[in-house]
C-alpha cells in the first residue's frame, strides 16, 4: 500500500479497501470509465481529496476520491485501451499491418473471450475510422483463419475465444460431444468437430466414440425427434466424407436404414433440415427402396415438402436417368392441380431447365388457381411468394402464352382479367405483358364488359369452391378408380364380350369428358362475394320483388351466380332466361317474364330490388 495512502487509512480517513483501491491508481497508470473512456491518472491531491485522471479528449479531468474508487477500473499497461492512450498512432499503424495479431491482443485483454460489439466498442471510430472498419474487419476475418487456436463465431451473439491447442483436440472434442444430453447440444458440437476437423490429427481413431454415440442416440431417440435425429447422421455422413481414408464403426446406423424404418413420418421431418443436407438424405432414396420403390416414394415428397427439397428431388431424379417418370408425374400434377405453391415457384424458375416440359398455359392456370384458392380462404397468405414472382418476372407469363394456342391464350387473359387476387393495377401491368407476346388479345382490354360472347362466368365463392372439390374428387378418386376397373375388366377374357370392360370403357368416357368440362368452366370462372352491388337496376346479386300484373300474385328471386340456382329457393342463375329479362329494369318497369306454365311470357311488374346477403351460400347439391 502506498506510504501516503496508509497514512490516511491508520488515521481513519479512508477504509483499508479503497486504500488498496486507491494504491493501484498511481500517477501514470491506466484507468477506464465506463462513460469517459480509457485515461491515464496523472495526479494525487490527497488533501483536497482529488485524483485528476487524463481521459482521450479529456485532459486533466479532476474527480472526487470516493467518486473515482467506485468508477474507475485498473487497466493493464498491454490493455489495448492503455494502448490507445498511450500512442494511438501506433496502435493505428499495427491496426493495419497486423489485424488478427491485433484481435487475438484484444481477446488476450478481456481474459480469453470477447464479444464483437466490445471489439467494436474497443476499435471503431477511435483506432479504425468508422467508414472503413467493415473492411478491416473482413481482413482481420481472413488472416484469424491461419491461426486456429481462435475461435471467430458466425454469430455476433456469441463471443471470440481463445483456445488451448494440445495433442488432444480430438478427444477434447469428442468428450465435449458425448457430454452433451440434449439432440441440439449434439448437433452443435457435431458441427464444431466439422469446423475444426483439420485440428485432429487422427479423426478416425478420436472420432470413433462419436460416430458410435450417434449411432446408439439416434436409434433410442428417432420416433420423438426425427428432423435432429435426421440432421445428426447426415452431418456424421459429411464429416466422414471429409475425412481421409473416413469410415463409420462396425454396426454403425446407415442413413438408408433410418430413411427407411422413419418412412411414414419422413415427409413432415424434411422441413426440420438444413438445406444442405437435403440433397445427401434424398441420394440415399435408391438405397432406402429399392428395386425401384425409391421413384414413388421420392415423388410422393416432390408434393408434400417445402420448396427447398424440390430442386434437390428433382437433381437425383435426373442422376438416375428417372427424367421421362419426373416429367409425366409433373404434367399430371399440373393437370389434377396437385402442384403446391412451392413447386410452382420452382417450375417457374426451373423453366429452361428440369420444368421445360412442363412450363405451359396448363401450368399458368395452376399458378392462377392457387392464387384464386388462397384469395377465397381469406386468411393469411399462403401464396405472396408465388404472386410476387408472378407480378415481377417479366418474362414469366410471356413465356407461357407464346407457343399456346390462340384460343387458350384468349381464356387465360380473361381468367388474369376476371381474377380477384390481383389488384387492378397488376391486372393491367400482366395483361400488357400477354398482349405483347400475342397482339390478338388486345381486344379483350377494349371488350371486357361481358357481352354474350364473353366466355367469363360469374360465380360464388362457395360454387367455386364445390365445383372445385368435384374436379379434385373426379382426379383422385373417380379416374384412378376407373383405370383400376379397367385393368381388372381386361383380366376377364375377351374384350368383344367383355360387359364389365364395356362398362368400364363408358365410365371412363363420361369421366374424361366432365373432367374436361369443369376445367374449362373453372378456367373461365370469375368467384365474387356479390359485395357492393349497386340496387338501382336489377342485376347480379340482387333481390328482386316482382307482382304478376294479371293475377296479382306475388313473387322474390335472388339473382346470384352461374352455379347458384335453386328452383326450391326461388333463387335463379344470371344466365337463365327469367334472369336475363329482369336484369337491366329499374323498380316500376313491367317485363315480359317466360312462363312456366305456357311456353309464352306473362307481364310481371318490378315493386323493389335490393342487395342480396354477401357471402350468400349456394344450396348444398342434393
Amino acid at each position: 500500500m502506498n506510504d501516503q495512502v496508509q497514512q490516511l487509512v491508520a488515521s481513519g480517513n479512508l477504509s483499508p479497501e479503497d486504500g488498496e483501491k486507491l494504491s493501484k491508481l498511481e500517477a501514470g497508470t491506466y484507468c477506464n470509465h465506463k462513460s469517459w473512456g480509457p485515461g491515464r491518472v496523472a495526479a494525487w491531491d490527497l488533501i483536497a481529496d482529488r485524483i485528476s485522471v487524463d481521459f482521450e479528449g479529456k485532459p486533466g479531468h479532476s474527480m472526487k476520491l470516493s467518486f473515482a474508487l467506485g468508477t474507475l477500473e485498473v487497466l493493464p499497461d498491454e490493455h489495448i485501451l492503455s494502448q490507445r492512450v498511450a500512442d494511438s498512432d501506433a496502435l493505428k499503424q499495427r491496426a493495419m499491418d497486423d489485424p488478427a495479431g491485433l484481435v487475438e491482443e484484444a481477446i488476450q485483454g478481456a481474459g480469453g473471450s470477447l464479444f464483437l460489439n466490445d471489439l467494436d466498442a474497443l476499435l471503431k471510430g477511435s483506432v479504425i475510422e468508422e467508414g472503413a472498419y467493415k473492411k478491416w474487419w473482413e481482413a482481420a476475418k481472413r488472416q484469424l483463419k491461419t491461426r486456429r487456436h481462435i475461435v471467430v463465431p458466425s454469430k455476433r451473439t456469441e463471443p471470440l475465444t481463445i483456445r488451448e491447442l494440445g495433442g488432444q483436440v480430438g478427444e477434447t472434442m469428442a468428450n465435449a460431444f458425448i457430454s452433451q444430453r440434449g439432440l441440439k447440444g449434439k448437433i452443435k458440437a457435431l458441427a464444431t468437430i466439422s469446423k475444426d476437423l483439420d485440428l485432429i490429427e487422427e479423426p478416425n481413431k478420436d472420432l470413433k466414440p462419436v460416430f458410435q454415440d450417434i449411432t446408439d442416440t439416434v436409434r433410442k431417440a428417432w420416433r420423438l425427434h426425427l428432423p435432429e435425429c435426421l440432421q445428426l447422421v447426415l452431418t456424421r455422413d459429411d464429416l466422414v466424407d471429409a475425412i481421409e481414408g473416413g469410415e463409420l464403426p462396425m454396426g454403425s446406423l446407415k442413413i438408408e436404414d433410418l430413411i427407411s424404418e422413419a418412412k411414414p413420418l419422413l415427409a413432415e421431418a424434411v422441413g426440420g433440415l438444413p438445406v444442405g443436407l437435403l440433397g445427401r438424405m434424398y441420394r440415399s432414396f435408391p438405397a432406402a427402396f429399392p428395386d425401384g420403390v425409391w421413384v414413388t416414394e421420392i415423388l410422393e415428397h416432390l408434393t408434400r415438402t417445402g420448396g427447398r427439397a424440390v430442386s434437390e428431388i428433382a437433381t437425383v431424379m435426373d442422376a438416375n436417368n428417372e427424367l421421362p417418370v419426373l416429367t409425366e408425374f409433373l404434367k399430371k400434377s399440373v393437370r389434377n392441380r396437385r402442384f403446391s405453391v412451392d413447386l410452382l415457384i420452382w417450375a417457374c424458375n426451373e423453366r429452361e431447365g428440369l420444368a421445360k416440359p412442363v412450363f405451359d398455359l396448363d401450368l399458368g392456370n395452376a399458378i392462377l388457381s392457387a392464387l384464386e384458392d388462397d384469395h377465397i380462404q381469406g386468411g393469411p397468405k399462403k401464396t405472396g411468394r408465388l404472386g410476387d414472382l408472378l407480378s415481377k418476372d417479366q418474362g414469366l407469363i410471356p413465356g407461357m402464352v407464346e407457343g399456346a394456342d390462340a384460343d387458350e391464350v384468349k381464356n387465360f387473359a380473361k381468367r388474369v382479367l376476371a381474377c380477384q387476387a390481383f389488384d387492378e393495377l397488376t391486372r393491367r401491368s400482366l395483361m400488357a405483358r400477354i398482349i405483347k407476346a400475342r397482339p390478338e388479345t388486345s381486344s379483350l382490354m377494349e371488350d371486357n364488359s361481358g357481352s354474350k360472347d364473353d366466355e367469363t362466368l360469374i360465380v360464388s365463392w362457395s360454387s367455386l369452391a364445390r365445383r372445385k372439390k368435384e374436379l379434385d374428387e373426379i382426379n383422385t378418386v373417380k379416374i384412378p378408380q376407373n383405370k383400376k376397373d379397367i385393368q381388372i375388366a381386361r383380366e376377364y377374357g375377351d374384350l368383344r364380350e367383355n360387359f364389365e370392360y364395356k362398362s368400364a370403357k363408358q365410365q371412363q368416357a363420361v369421366l374424361n369428358k366432365m373432367q374436361t368440362t369443369l376445367e374449362s368452366e373453372l378456367r373461365n370462372a370469375r368467384g365474387t362475394d356479390f359485395a357492393n352491388t349497386p340496387t338501382d337496376k336489377v342485376g347480379i346479386g340482387t333481390v328482386v320483388d316482382i307482382e304478376d300484373v294479371d293475377s296479382g300474385e306475388k313473387e322474390t328471386y335472388t339473382i346470384l351466380g352461374a352455379w347458384d340456382g335453386d328452383v326450391d329457393k326461388n333463387i335463379i342463375s344470371y344466365l337463365s332466361e327469367s334472369a336475363k329479362a329482369l336484369i337491366g329494369h329499374a323498380e316500376g318497369d313491367v317485363v315480359d317474364l317466360p312462363s312456366d306454365s305456357t311456353a309464352g311470357t306473362r307481364k310481371v311488374k318490378v315493386n323493389g330490388i335490393s342487395a342480396c346477403p354477401i357471402d350468400t351460400e349456394a344450396p348444398e347439391d342434393s
